[in-house]
């Protein structure tokens, strides 16, 4: 449903150290979604030289590759009686121009005269975390440094978010892994969507707030009968399944736990499968689903006949108050703004029309989507998830011992009384990380703790890494290729240590069993015919 309003826009584009104003009257056509987290939008102008191509300062700076940025203002033109409204402002970054020319035969050398542009543009997070794709490893820190050091200059970032307070043994992103195509900003809403949490974006002051819990929004605004053209109240199918949060840890105290659900249908079930020796995690994860899957309340959309009179502002309180039916199913509630969508085309498209014109005559379409104040259920924009894991190489570690020698360490976590290795990665600044104290890929009864500069390779997960494979043989332990040989070698070094060889002599196979300490050396020799033993000390 569209309607013809007059509206005062506004466009200033800051290109590198140029800023440039344009007015309504130039402004022809203008596309904005804006989302409780953000926003896009499009719009469309012509610049005019009246006599010479020269006139238009813009171009020369529009054609360049600086970045470039934007904010666009809309409010009527004329203020209603008795209700006093702020402009909806929205600044962000351009990512994409367009710029048509239109050059004139009957003029001499047919300059350009008329030019068309057009910029694509969104809020700065949309935009420059859209684009971002770190490669990092935090450890012991939380979850807010990780996000307070991605911000780009000039963001804020404001945290009510009790998940991201406390420090996490490990935080690990390899969103420039090969084969990944989520963003930071897909991780951040795939993060949210898995802890339960939102983002949200006010415009009015550029801050941008991760929540765990809706915000307030103020002192509700009424929202004026003759601006509204339609309400339409929309019903959420409720969830059908039986949620439950699963344990497989053989030793687990609890294995299942389910969720309540009064308007299920049996048969139908969601379960969440984890596996952890920590009781506490099957505990908190049953939290967050329950919070995940309660059910969303009933939403409006609202399409309005006139340009709204009162102040938009997203994740704003809005009331069916005075002028509508106390009969309307919106009379006594409160609602949140979470969506707008504007779309105005300029009466005259003619590029000579209207020039310089603070407001202008468009053809408008205006609808807002509300959720009740009360409802929790957090809204996203579509994302992808991000690919885990994904691997990277590390050297034990291990303080036993002198540096030259061999030796392996298991560490105790305090808390869980589990055990790490710990491993250094000299890719991200020697940090350590601590990988699981277990046998991996060997069966149970061989014990083989990988030992002081090991070489591994790292398969890391968010907040867990665990050893995917051994990258290189110990010094000593290859043997020539020609031997066809098997070789266990055990010990801290060359000076004490038991070396167990198979080789082939002669094509005949050939044992041999050798133990040295320091000066000591000790050999059984098996071989065609004979059985070699060998004590001997070095003066």
């Amino acid at each position: 449903m569209s309607f013809v309003d007059r509206v005062k826009i506004g466009l200033v584009l800051k290109l590198g150290s140029e800023e440039v104003t344009i007015p309504a009257g130039n402004i022809k056509r203008v596309s904005v979604a804006a989302h409780g987290h953000g926003f896009s939008a499009t719009v469309e102008w012509w610049m005019v030289s009246q006599q010479d191509a020269s006139e238009d300062k813009l171009f020369a700076h529009f054609i360049k590759q600086e970045p470039a940025e934007v904010s666009l203002t809309l409010a009527r033109a004329h203020a209603a009686e008795g209700i006093t409204a702020e402009p909806l402002v929205l600044p962000g970054r351009v990512t994409g121009r367009r710029v048509r020319e239109r050059a004139f035969k009957d003029v001499k050398d047919g300059p350009v005269l008329h030019r068309r542009y057009q910029v694509r543009f969104a809020d700065a997070v949309t935009v420059l975390w859209g684009q971002h794709f770190p490669s990092g490893i935090w450890v012991e820190q939380s979850l807010q440094e990780v996000f307070k050091a991605q911000a780009p200059p000039g963001v804020k970032l404001a945290f009510q978010w009790e998940g991201t307070e406390a420090k996490q043994p490990l935080h690990a992103l390899g969103l420039g892994a090969e084969g990944n195509t989520a963003s930071f900003l897909d991780f951040v809403h795939w993060l949210q969507a898995r802890e339960n949490a939102g983002l949200f974006f006010s415009p009015a002051t550029g801050e941008y707030a991760l929540r765990d819990k809706k915000p307030e929004g103020g002192k509700p605004v009424p929202l004026p009968r003759r601006d509204v053209a339609t309400v339409e109240v929309v019903l959420p199918e409720p969830g059908r399944a039986q949620v439950s949060v699963l344990n497989s840890y053989v030793e687990a105290g609890t294995r299942k736990k389910e969720l309540e659900n009064a308007v299920k249908v049996e048969g139908v079930k969601h379960e969440y499968l984890l596996t952890s020796p920590l009781e506490g995690d099957l505990t908190q994860r049953a939290t967050v689903e329950g919070k995940r899957h309660h059910p969303a309340e009933p939403e409006l959309r609202v399409r309005f006949k006139r340009y709204p009179s009162m102040t938009l502002a997203l994740n704003g309180l809005y009331e069916f108050a005075a002028g509508w039916s106390t009969k309307l199913y919106t009379q006594g509630k409160q609602y949140r703004l979470y969506g707008l969508f504007i779309e105005a085309r300029a009466k005259s498209a003619d590029a000579a029309t209207d020039l310089g014109d603070a407001d202008n005559v468009y053809e408008l379409d205006v609808k807002a989507s509300l959720e009740l104040a009360s409802d929790a259920t957090f809204r996203r924009p579509a994302f992808r998830a991000p690919r885990w894991p994904f691997l990277a190489e590390g050297l034990v570690v291990s303080e036993v011992g002198e540096d030259a020698e061999r030796t392996y360490q298991a560490k105790q976590d305090d808390k869980t009384s589990l055990e790490y290795y710990r491993v250094k990665l000299p890719l991200w600044e020697e940090k350590e990380v601590l990988m699981p104290y277990e046998p991996h890929q060997q069966p149970g009864h061989f014990y083989f703790p990988a030992d002081k500069g090991t070489r591994v390779l790292l398969a890391f997960d968010f907040r867990a890494v665990r050893l995917e494979r051994f990258l290189a043989w110990r010094p000593g332990a290859k043997l020539p290729k020609e031997s066809q040989g098997n070789h266990l070698l055990l010990g801290k070094k060359p000076e004490s240590e038991t070396s167990i060889q198979h080789v082939y002599q002669d094509a005949k196979p050939l044992m041999r069993i050798q133990r040295t300490s320091d000066k000591d050396t000790q050999l059984i020799e098996v071989a065609e015919g004979r059985l070699k033993m060998l004590v001997t000390q070095k003066k």
